[in-house]
């Protein structure tokens, strides 16, 4: 029925059937145009019969927060019920005003005027508009709504005067089909507070809003709340819960929420009247705040990070909607461009919070860039929020080489054979071989034997290694030393000085032991 009555108002066919309904109305009344307060992000329209829409600024497209969401007269608004009948009538009624989709049927309220709208937009002097319709005579109804420009929410208040000489029962009720983001579809939302909230979020977009109670100030608490499904036939949607209200004392709404996806909607209800009627004379006030929120900016801290190699790089990423509110239990998913590339995911917290972690093992600049899922499907809606970080890792460690030096190495002869030493790096640079000897005891000096220290220095082999490619040194053996030691074996070291590219250096000191051979 709904996305018919869409279809038909996006068609030639609404125009047509429009302006026929306007045709047979003029002759009888015309509807005032709503009234506007003008503010930002949210621009709140007030109808004549108190009918409560907000278009949200920051949206092109089908703006409202209650459906229809590109119609400044929107299904929501104040409802009284008297299950008991009027003074003077048994018989039970239910009054409001005819919506778009609903509610269908009721008693319509009897148009008073609407005030223009004072007030700067702050906080101590807010929009303010007043809008009075009445229960016939009977009960007069002044609905003030105020809001203040920067403001994700706006405040509704109705003051219900009792005209006849005789005490009223009565529920009051605030209803709402919600429009989220253009999409009817959503899940309901509660939060216990003090002060509760009832509303509803969609899930492709994490935008939400409801109504938030107020409390004290002379305002009663809520008797009854529901988040719920739209519909105005079945007894369990909102406009049917809203038509059949005056059916029963008992409270129409049920303190339940839906948790599966449905064109969602949601009200709450003050029963009081029904035991403490308004007495002759008298007023009886109800308030409410409506609350619309879309997602802030996807918040990453810090971003742009950096650190040594290795050493990784926790970056923060907080999701909020406009209104503060955490998107606790949202998945988070990130995917790291560069030399740690990756992808991964979180769950956000109860504060709208996860920790993204870089682990920098490469060095190098990461681009982090994060989204919420709020659909939950794997890939990134344009409505939902995303945010990027950057981490530079330093390249500060230096590079780690070994040498083949297992069992005894060959040298010598009578052509002083060089010494071949394979060196395996884990990174690219510069690599030094410095080699010495140990002359067994009793050898005799030469010239190559370090008098200070007795040891025999070979000359410094330098080359230029790749990362993971072994490399061949040759060290050259004089013959003077594979003559002297022929057919022996000599005990030596061999430092390996690294030095990579980014200059990071590493020396280190491995055993050998060298056989030179026997001279023919």
């Amino acid at each position: 029925m709904k996305g018919e009555l869409m279809r038909l108002r996006r068609s030639g066919i609404w125009v047509v059937l429009l302006t026929a309904a306007l045709g047979l109305a003029a002759a009888t009344s015309a509807s005032a145009a709503p009234v506007s307060l003008g503010g930002s992000p949210l621009n709140v329209i007030v109808g004549e019969r108190g009918q409560l829409q907000a278009f949200r600024t920051d949206r092109a497209s089908e703006p409202g927060i209650f459906f229809p969401g590109d119609d400044p007269v929107g299904d929501a608004g104040f409802f009284l019920a008297f299950p008991e009948g009027l003074p003077g009538s048994a018989t039970e009624h239910v009054y409001g005003f005819d919506g778009h989709a609903g509610p269908f049927g009721l008693d319509e309220y009897t148009v008073g005027t609407q005030g223009a709208v004072t007030g700067a937009g702050t906080a101590g002097d807010p929009l303010r508009e007043t809008t009075t319709y009445g229960v016939n005579s009977e009960l007069l109804v002044t609905q003030t709504t105020t809001y203040v420009n920067g403001s994700q929410e706006f405040r509704v208040r109705w003051e219900v005067h009792n005209n006849t000489g005789s005490p009223v029962n009565l529920k009051a009720l605030a209803a709402a089909d919600f429009f989220f983001e253009g999409d009817d579809s959503g899940t309901g939302i509660f939060t216990q507070g003090p002060p509760r909230f009832i509303g509803g979020t969609n899930l492709d977009s994490g935008s939400s809003g409801g109504f938030v109670e107020v409390l004290g100030g002379g305002i009663d608490p809520w008797s009854a709340y529901e988040a719920l499904r739209y519909g105005n036939t079945e007894k369990d949607t909102v406009w049917g819960k809203i038509e059949s209200a005056a059916a029963s004392t008992e409270s129409t709404f049920k303190d339940e929420v839906i948790g599966v996806p449905v064109d969602n909607a949601g009200g709450v209800e003050w029963d009081q009247g029904l035991t403490t009627p308004v007495g002759p004379g008298a007023t009886r006030s109800f308030e409410i705040i409506v609350r619309s929120a879309v997602p802030a900016a996807l918040q990453l801290n810090p971003t742009n990070a950096a650190s040594r190699q290795k050493v990784p790089v926790n970056i923060t990423a907080t999701a909020q909607d406009t209104n503060g509110a955490p998107y606790a239990g949202r998945a988070l998913r990130y995917t790291i461009i560069g030399p740690n590339a990756t992808t991964g995911g979180a769950t956000l917290n109860a504060a709208g919070s996860a920790v993204i972690t870089d682990p920098g093992k490469n060095a190098g600049t990461d681009s982090v860039i994060a989204f919420v899922d709020f659909n939950n499907n794997g890939s990134r809606e344009p409505s939902e929020p995303q945010a990027s970080a950057q981490a530079t890792f330093v390249d500060s460690v230096p590079p780690n080489c070994s040498l083949k030096a297992s069992g005894t190495l060959a040298a010598g002869g009578e052509s002083g054979k060089p010494l071949v030493i394979t060196v395996n790096c884990g990174e690219s640079g510069t690599v030094t071989l410095e080699t010495t000897l140990t002359p067994p005891a009793g050898a005799g000096s030469s010239a190559v034997i370090s008098k200070k220290s007795k040891k025999i220095k070979l000359k410094p082999v330098k080359k230029k290694v790749k990362k993971g490619k072994k490399t061949a040194f040759k060290i050259k053996i004089p013959k003077s030393i594979a003559h002297r030691y022929a057919g022996r074996t000599l005990k030596g070291k061999v430092k390996i000085k690294a030095r990579d590219k980014k200059g990071n250096k590493k020396t280190k000191t491995s055993k050998i032991k060298v056989r030179f051979a026997k001279l023919k």
